[in-house]
């Protein structure tokens, strides 16, 4: 692999990966290997899905892209599903082509429709590779440790009732960007208080707030996305990775107000990959496949059968630290040696995400795994960590 660029600060282990088939992966030598983080947290339905791999062969001998002067109708059939699972109702959709994009294509919208442009945010967000919300300018961001206040002596984070929440400038703000539990990774949650309370702050400055469901998205919290814990409607929602089963597509769905908001002053954004109908295709795919197979179901009852089973193992041994999740978005946190112990576990075949410069292993497998791989990672883990 001389000629490759790797940057994405992970080490390369395997570099004959040649197949796949739901939770699998194999190598050319014909090992196989569990993937439990699901390619970059994307196969939500699994590797080589057959029901996607036909879509696309379909769409793609008729068309996968089109021009800045014509459409392709599945736009519109995709457009309406994705509203649909948004409770969005009667708002309007953008294709892309990451998460990284939709999430750079919503704050674009939402500066051009606020007249405040401080955007506020939790500091342990990530909303992608690059662009505003990765950069998060001093300038125009205001970055909430909701974790660092004397309400998190509580325990569980900001509730709304110290005073590092009443220093927010909320008179300055025009945005709130939220990402509901990745955490960066870690996987947090905020309080349905908190959150409530600042949609409240922000609504009463007219204020627009935006929710980054690239990660918790598409089934991968037990719902369709990790803001429905929440109760709450946002104005724009950024969703990504699993949406495309693998395929690089990013939706940015936003409101009918914002929508009309656009069109009254005339809002422009021009790229050569945008709304192209094989990635609506597939989108649309993904929904009726976690439709049909009850999947939003399945993550809710597998994610906590993994977390109770994980919860006993930290109650037996100490060198775990702590167990949080949410349907299949689930981390474990060592006191100590997780390098060692995820190297382990992928000589033992299971791949997970290590968290770079913390103790924390991340699971985020398919909403298609099955109980058998799950049992037989459990397996593996505690004859891994009885060693520590």
């Amino acid at each position: 692999m001389e000629h490759i660029i790797w940057t994405i600060g992970h080490q390369l282990k395997f570099k004959n990966i040649v197949n796949s088939d739901n939770c699998f992966i194999y190598d050319s030598d014909g090992n196989r290997y569990v993937d439990l983080e699901s390619g970059v947290w994307c196969t939500s339905v699994g590797h080589n899905n057959k029901r996607i791999n036909g879509v696309i062969t379909s769409q793609i001998n008729k068309i996968s892209h089109t021009g800045f002067c014509y459409c392709n109708p599945q736009i519109e059939e995709t457009s309406k599903k994705i509203l649909e699972i948004t409770n969005i109702i009667d708002g309007k959709c953008e294709f892309l082509c990451s998460g990284s994009e939709s999430v750079e294509f919503g704050m674009r919208v939402a500066r051009f429709v606020t007249e405040k442009q401080i955007a506020l945010t939790f500091s342990d967000s990530y909303f992608g590779a690059y662009g505003d919300a990765a950069v998060k300018n001093r300038d125009n961001w205001y970055l909430f440790n909701w974790l660092n206040c004397s309400c998190g002596d509580k325990g569980n984070g900001c509730s709304g009732e110290c005073e590092d929440f009443n220093n927010i400038p909320f008179e300055k703000i025009g945005i709130f960007l939220f990402e509901p539990g990745s955490s960066s990774g870690f996987v947090r949650f905020p309080s349905k208080i908190l959150i409530n309370k600042i949609i409240e702050r922000i609504k009463e400055g007219k204020g627009v707030v935006m929710i980054n469901e690239v990660t918790t998205g598409i089934g991968r919290t037990g719902k369709w996305f990790g803001y429905q814990h929440y109760n709450i409607v946002p104005d724009i929602v950024a969703i990504g990775k699993g949406i495309g089963n693998g395929y690089p597509v990013g939706i940015t769905a936003i409101s009918d107000d914002i929508a009309a908001k656009l069109s009254a002053k005339n809002f422009l954004y021009s790229q050569s990959h945008q709304n192209d109908p094989l990635g609506a295709i597939i989108a649309n795919e993904v929904i009726r496949i976690i439709d049909d197979d009850n999947l939003l179901a399945k993550s809710k009852k597998m994610g906590k059968y993994i977390i109770d089973r994980l919860l006993i193992l930290k109650n037996e041994y100490s060198i775990i630290k702590n167990v949080r999740g949410r349907g299949l978005m689930i981390s474990i946190e060592f006191e100590r040696d997780s390098l060692l112990i995820n190297e382990d576990l992928l000589k033992k075949g299971f791949i997970l995400c290590k968290r770079s410069n913390s103790e924390v292993l991340r699971l985020d497998p398919a909403l298609t795994i099955g109980a058998a791989e799950i049992e037989l990672f459990i397996m593996s883990f505690k004859d891994i960590i009885r060693k520590y």
